[in-house]
């Protein structure tokens, strides 16, 4: 039972919705009117100076691509030279300096209060996108069903280490769930990597709360879809240490469980197949590791009633000590395995800290490895 628990998000949830769930029409994205809605392009930036002056140069693409679109940027007091960076383009964005530290989300939020459009583009600094994103989002929201539609996130380096290719394994499997929710009834959330949704439909965030799960879950609530746009692809690099790795799924997790105990007491009010859904897609992937350690438990207990308690105790400190030289050594498949245990307890510790503890990770540091220089497959994916 604890095993069928655990490994429901990733397989039985899909396979059910796939045998009992309809999927839509194929219908192409429309085209935009002329002129099209307004836009206000909205990023937050923490130290980012390896990156954001092509993020910049990039958004001013996109906007002009796009049409009657605005770019706004808030720095959250970095340290380094973001600030220097971006005041190169202060003609030609709205950038806020904050003077101390307030959270991405308190970011965001005074962005969209300071702009005035009928869409809003949300994006990540490291984020690498085509020009014409910005249109192929918008021509999805020309179904007024859509209140929100999400590029599909691509790693850009899954072969540097047994970490980031464990990193875009699970992500590629991300894709296809969501492909299929979106087949069927619409996305339950979206990554902050580059979304794009309804002003109408846009519910400030507390400030201690990830905008990107809150906004897409507001949009669920509301009873609008959220799609997943085929054709819009954009590029992030993985982590690639496993200790980086498990502290950033530590701070997701526990940002969206702070997220579900927030907006529980609207989720529940939800029709049968949406609450299903989100119990399935959101509660149980981040209670994942507390049922793979029930069952692992359960099945020691077993193997040591038949085996004798010493011979399961060998075995677990040989199986421990695998994991270490995986880690240690880099060697596949022990790297993958160590990479897999230290992420799910990354979730595991990240679930406590929410429950228990109340943190709530309003600021944080991003993780090194995925800020440096884009990497050639994202950049060549770009260009064409």
């Amino acid at each position: 039972m604890l095993l069928a628990c655990a490994v429901h998000p990733l397989l039985t949830y899909p396979l059910s919705l796939r045998l009992f769930v309809r999927a839509r029409p194929a219908v192409p994205a429309a085209a935009l009117r002329s002129p099209p809605p307004s836009l206000a392009i909205c990023m937050s930036a923490y130290n980012e100076q390896d990156v954001i002056a092509a993020k910049v140069e990039r958004l001013l693409e996109v906007a002009a691509a796009y049409g009657p679109a605005t770019i706004h940027v808030y720095a959250d007091s970095p340290q380094d030279g973001t600030v220097a960076i971006l005041e190169r383009y202060a003609d030609r964005i709205d950038l806020v300096v904050g003077a101390e530290r307030a959270g991405k989300t308190f970011g965001m939020n005074l962005l969209v209060a300071r702009s005035r459009s009928d869409y809003i583009l949300f994006t990540d600094a490291n984020v690498e996108s085509q020009v014409d994103v910005a249109t192929r989002l918008a021509r999805w929201l020309a179904d007024p069903s859509v209140g929100c539609a999400t590029a599909r996130l691509v790693y850009s380096n899954s072969d540097e280490t047994a970490t980031a290719a464990l990193g875009s394994g699970y992500w590629q499997r991300e894709e296809q769930i969501k492909r299929i929710e979106s087949d069927r009834m619409g996305l339950i959330g979206c990554d902050g990597a580059m979304f794009m949704m309804r002003r109408a439909l846009h519910r400030a965030p507390p400030p201690h709360l990830i905008d990107d799960l809150f906004l897409s879950l507001t949009i669920l609530i509301a009873g609008k879809r959220i799609v997943s746009a085929d054709d819009v692809e954009v590029y992030e690099r993985s982590a690639t240490g496993a200790n980086e790795e498990k502290r950033r799924k530590q701070r997701i997790a526990c940002q969206a469980l702070n997220v579900h105990r927030a907006m529980w007491p609207q989720l529940r009010r939800m029709r049968f197949l949406p609450l299903y859904a989100y119990v399935s897609h959101r509660p149980m992937k981040w209670l994942m590791p507390f049922f793979v350690a029930g069952a692992t438990l359960c099945a020691a207990l077993g193997f040591a009633l038949a085996a004798g308690w010493a011979v399961t105790g060998a075995l677990a400190l040989l199986g421990a000590l695998l994991l270490v030289i995986g880690e240690k050594t880099q060697a596949k498949p022990l790297s993958l395995a160590s990479s897999a245990v230290l992420s799910l307890y990354g979730v595991g510790v990240g679930v406590i800290e929410s429950v228990f503890m109340g943190k709530t990770y309003t600021v944080w540091d991003p993780a090194l490895s995925v800020r440096l220089d884009p990497q050639p497959s994202a950049t060549d994916a770009v260009s064409r």
